[in-house]
């Protein structure tokens, strides 16, 4: 039986898609809490600084000059292992354990909200549009013949979720972003967050966007599982404020309003560690696997195929099929192209294959283009 023709381009996106957005990435987040701290210490509380600090050189046992360059590969690890398997590290009991994984977690959060505050995003604004005019094709029930495109992201912040979301409102259609998985909004009656099929079963369309690793505009149940959904703003770190602890309206509305019901950001760290059983993410990346194995041609935009990420490097290459065309889009930093070489020779061999290769960063591929 001879192969289906693909016409689908499948976006992968990592930390380095930000950057020019001055986002940092995962390797600077931890550099970038101590010093945002030192310019502002409002961001951070004395309290909360210090006890990392605490956590880092007594428990972890890294000097402090050390402290700023430290993966958090290394941070997590060894705190989501010992959680996992229900065991104490160094001198911290597993409750103490999950305190500083949330703490940490706050920090991470808080810091990345203040960086991408006011961050100059033009060039992701015009790939949103871009996604969502490809997206649109897919209306009036043409979602069957008409499938052209979806990102998956390895990205926590949402400056891509917000320009698609502002880009639909702008056409007055029927549209959604779709994270491909079930959703419920935020804000009572909001009825721009709707789940995909939902809006193409009434003539609308959806553009897809599966965040692999949570979104910092997402909220769970731990009860239901239910993921709660705001756009243009960061409600995962809604837990930590000072307004009201947010809870589950459906989960109340069936058993009564209960602590049980507190909803909870459902980030996944960066860890060797990554533990996927959540339900929601198991439904993620199963339909992150059907987009690769549909798609005729991969676009790895900002992303450097860690090894870090081997679920990531397994569900490639199980699911991307030997004829798909694969292009790796970065910046080339001519006082330093060892580091791109690298970069395109270790896509090389992962794939077996040639890749083509954009070196002039994300906002010139974009203006390409569109």
């Amino acid at each position: 039986m001879a192969k289906k023709l693909k016409n689908k381009i499948v976006y992968i996106l990592g930390a380095g898609f930000s950057v020019e957005a001055q986002a940092p990435t995962q390797e600077k987040l931890v550099s970038e809490i101590f010093r945002i701290h030192n310019e502002n210490s409002n961001i951070f509380t004395n309290l909360k600084i210090e006890d990392f600090k605490e956590f880092l050189s007594k428990t972890l046992g890294i000097p402090e000059e050390l402290q700023s360059t430290i993966p958090l590969e290394d941070i997590f690890t060894p705190l989501d292992s010992c959680i996992i398997n229900n065991m104490s590290f160094r001198d911290l009991s597993v409750n103490q354990l999950k305190e500083k994984r949330n703490l940490i977690f706050e920090l991470i959060g808080k810091a990345l909200q203040h960086i991408l505050e006011n961050s100059p995003k033009k060039y992701i604004d015009d790939f949103g549009t871009y996604l969502v005019n490809e997206s649109k094709k897919r209306a009036k029930n043409n979602y069957k013949e008409k499938d052209l495109v979806s990102v998956i992201s390895t990205n926590w912040d949402i400056l891509l979720d917000n320009s698609i979301y502002n880009a639909i409102k702008k056409t007055n259609e029927l549209g959604v972003v779709d994270y491909c998985c079930y959703i419920s909004s935020y804000d009572k009656n909001d009825e721009t967050v709707k789940p995909g099929l939902e809006i193409l079963g009434k003539g609308g369309f959806n553009v897809k966007l599966l965040k692999l690793h949570g979104s910092l505009n997402w909220l769970q149940c731990p009860r239901c599982h239910r993921i709660y959904v705001k756009f243009n703003q960061k409600i995962a770190m809604n837990p930590f404020s000072d307004i009201e602890k947010p809870s589950c309206t459906h989960c109340n509305n069936n058993f009564g309003k209960l602590s049980s019901h507190n909803l909870n950001a459902n980030l996944i760290m960066p860890t060797f560690l990554k533990d996927l059983s959540n339900p929601q993410y198991k439904i993620i990346w199963q339909n992150a696997g059907i987009e690769l194995s549909e798609a005729k041609k991969i676009v790895f935009i900002g992303y450097s195929l860690p090894q870090a990420d081997f679920e990531m490097r397994q569900l490639l290459s199980r699911m991307v099929d030997n004829d798909t065309e694969i292009e790796v889009v970065n910046w080339k930093n001519p006082n330093n192209p060892e580091v791109y070489n690298s970069l395109i020779k270790g896509f090389k061999q992962f794939f077996g294959r040639e890749v083509s290769e954009f070196e002039y960063g994300t906002s010139e591929y974009i203006k390409k283009i569109i």
